[in-house]
């Protein structure tokens, strides 16, 4: 039976179509894809959101500053207020500087004043969570010895304070919508792109020929076998064997090339014989083979699990006998 007739009746049979990979598995494969990715932008996102960009106003060690200007940022020209953190430690210079009196002031942008905090030195400075809109703002720290404020706070004073803004924190809800739309979008467009390449591929295969159909099915089916595919067995290479013990591999070759040939014109409707004249001047120059590992009772070989490993061992057979030669 040539290939043609081989593939039809395969392919009315339902027990004996081709072997394709497993549709739910591939779909099952690319779902959990999907899910991953939105489940990641949903990730970055909220990281995103609750990032902090600190602005050191003072450092214990170095020299207090007593005003401090922030720029708020205007993100996307939306006017939103940014959640703004103050800290802040004071602590004396050393164990012989005196206690001083600590201010902590605040300029709005329109210039309204207020205090944050005051207090000793030595008295712990609380956290304060701010809500500032866009533009100037300005921080005073003013120490205070006696009745009169110091004009040189570093000689008794070690001041530590940072101004902590969460810009994207007041578009953490628009964030999440746009990463969930993201992700949909991903998922559909995926789909609709592996669509459109299947009609095309089903269109292609359409217009060709029935023979050239068939021929495209094999080749398929024998390229995924050498990728390392499915496993094969010693009695699925019984068409490959040798029909007589004085030929060579090369003769082998060539009635394989006749047989393909002979079935493909019959498809066509062409009936004149093929002839592999390359071959024979190949015969010619290559001279008289021998029957060496032709002869004797087939055995299954463990190495031999695929396609592609019956291929390897055949490579290697002839270029150790090149060598040899």
């Amino acid at each position: 039976m040539n290939l043609v007739h081989e593939a039809m009746a395969r392919e009315s049979s339902p027990d004996g179509k081709k072997p394709k990979k497993s549709a739910k598995s591939n779909a099952r494969t690319r779902f959990f894809a999907t899910l991953i990715t939105w489940i990641l932008l949903n990730l970055i996102w909220l990281q995103a959101s609750q990032a902090v960009a600190i602005n050191e106003v003072n450092e214990h060690g170095r020299d207090v500053n007593g005003k401090y200007t922030l720029d708020v940022p205007n993100m996307m020209g939306m006017d939103r207020e940014t959640p703004v953190e103050l800290t802040c430690d004071f602590e004396p210079k050393n164990s012989t500087s005196p206690v001083v009196f600590v201010r902590i002031e605040y300029e709005t942008p329109s210039g309204d004043l207020s205090t944050i905090w005051e207090g000793n030195s030595t008295d712990e400075c609380q956290t304060t969570s701010l809500s500032l809109i866009p533009g100037k703002h300005i921080f005073y720290t003013t120490v205070i010895q006696g009745e009169n404020a110091d004009l040189y706070p570093s000689r008794n004073l070690s001041a530590e304070m940072n101004l902590g803004m969460q810009i994207w924190q007041p578009f953490r809800v628009e964030g999440f919508i746009v990463a969930n739309a993201l992700g949909l979008f991903l998922g559909i467009a995926d789909r609709a792109i592996r669509g459109i390449i299947r009609r095309r591929k089903e269109s292609l295969v359409r217009n060709m020929p029935l023979h050239k159909r068939r021929q495209k099915e094999e080749w398929e089916q024998i390229a995924h076998s050498m990728s390392g595919g499915d496993a094969v067995e010693v009695d699925d290479l019984i068409g490959f064997q040798p029909q007589g013990a004085d030929e060579s591999m090369e003769m082998q070759r060539r009635r394989m090339r006749e047989q393909f040939a002979a079935q493909s014109a019959e498809a066509d409707g062409d009936t004149d014989a093929f002839v592999d004249d390359e071959a024979v001047d190949q015969d010619d120059e290559l001279g008289p083979g021998t029957t060496e590992g032709l002869t004797g009772k087939v055995e299954a070989d463990r190495n031999i699990r695929t396609v592609g490993d019956l291929w390897r061992r055949l490579s290697g057979n002839e270029a150790s006998k090149k060598k040899k030669r």
